[in-house]
């Protein structure tokens, strides 16, 4: 009941917005057409009553009604004075005052549609993220876009978030994070995925309330189908709970579908710049293909690229790191030209095929 009220203020605060920005633009609009008539009309009894040239009877209207009233000229002639009180001082300087009332009125509407999420901003290349995580959606969204950010790919490219989660305006430790906007809607509502401009992301992210759970796969299924319907030509990226859903999400428009694991958003970015290496980070996480297995070993004066082909050629694995004999630090990935000071080793092997200590010792043994 309370999500239904706090659902159905939000509706009715939108509507009250769109609904006062129409009204002051019809206003402004009406403004206009009725001070232009008014100047016109007081220009042409100023060229019959006063026998001035057009710029002189223009000038003089538009010193009149802004109130500058420079008196350089005037009206001299009963109709024109008549003409001028009627028309600027009864009609014009007042309308124009309203009128600009009113524009700052609309300015500050704007501003406020803008602030709280009720803007439409017609981005185009640019990242939709749709939902946000159940908790701590502030903090994650923060590293997210931070790794976003960092890639080369996407430094300078605008993202949008479109969720319910932010109803008084971003976060500052979003905002201050540059070229963020938000729109406030629902994730599964065709009409706010049409105003977040999903047609011409460059990418979109479908981020899954829970971490785990059937009802936010459902979810996610259905904003798939959705986006599916609008024909989107992004790159789609949604996060899946359950791995028996990943077909379902993949057959329902999604290009790369990965677990939501919160404490690295980088997984992500890594999925949008790289695609397919989500799935080689994710396998460092389990054990259902491959193992990353530690050997104490002892390594002396032995190059990096020797191991490595040593280990590759006897079907041992491949080694992704070791722990430096001196520093104690662990080295990952080095140049191939290092000289290695080895205590421990690091291996990435088949879990079929689980390499002993003794199968590692005797391979550095032939590299020596």
């Amino acid at each position: 009941m309370v999500v239904f009220l706090t659902a159905f203020r939000r509706r009715k605060k939108l509507r009250n917005i769109t609904v006062e920005s129409t009204r002051i633009s019809a206003l402004l609009r009406r403004a206009m057409v009725f001070l232009g008539l008014v100047f016109a009309l007081h220009i042409i009894a100023m060229l019959y009553f006063e026998g001035m040239g057009f710029v002189d009877a223009l000038w003089l209207t538009f010193t009149t009604v802004t109130t500058v009233g420079y008196g350089d000229l005037s009206a001299s002639t009963l109709p024109g004075r008549a003409a001028t009180i009627l028309l600027l001082y009864g009609g014009g300087i007042f309308v124009l005052a309203k009128s600009a009332g009113d524009y700052f009125d609309f300015r500050m509407m704007q501003r406020d549609k803008k602030v709280k999420g009720f803007w439409r901003w017609n981005l185009s290349e640019h990242i939709v993220i749709i939902n946000t995580p159940e908790h701590h959606s502030e903090q994650y969204l923060v590293r997210l876009i931070e790794q976003i950010r960092a890639s080369d790919r996407f430094r300078e490219t605008p993202v949008q978030i479109l969720c319910t989660v932010f109803p008084d305006g971003l976060p500052e430790s979003i905002k201050k994070l540059g070229g963020v906007v938000h729109f406030q809607g629902r994730a599964d509502d065709v009409h706010k995925m049409q105003d977040v401009n999903v047609g011409e992301a460059a990418a979109i992210i479908v981020l899954a309330g829970e971490a785990q759970g059937v009802y936010s796969d459902g979810r996610t299924f259905d904003i798939l189908h959705r986006l599916s319907d609008l024909k989107v030509k992004a790159t789609i990226l949604a996060e899946c709970g359950d791995d028996e859903n990943r077909a379902r999400l993949l057959s329902a428009g999604a290009d790369t579908v990965i677990r939501p694991i919160r404490a690295y958003p980088e997984m992500i970015v890594r999925a949008l710049v790289a695609p397919g290496s989500e799935l080689i980070i994710e396998n460092m996480f389990t054990s259902n293909r491959d193992e990353y297995l530690r050997y104490e070993v002892d390594i002396r004066d032995v190059l990096w690229a020797d191991v490595a082909c040593q280990f590759i050629r006897d079907d041992l694995g491949i080694v992704i790191a070791y722990i430096d004999s001196a520093s104690g630090e662990l080295e990952c990935n080095p140049s191939a030209h290092t000289k290695v000071q080895a205590s421990a080793l690091f291996l990435m092997v088949r879990d079929q095929h689980k390499t002993s200590l003794s199968d590692v010792e005797r391979a550095i043994a032939r590299i020596r």
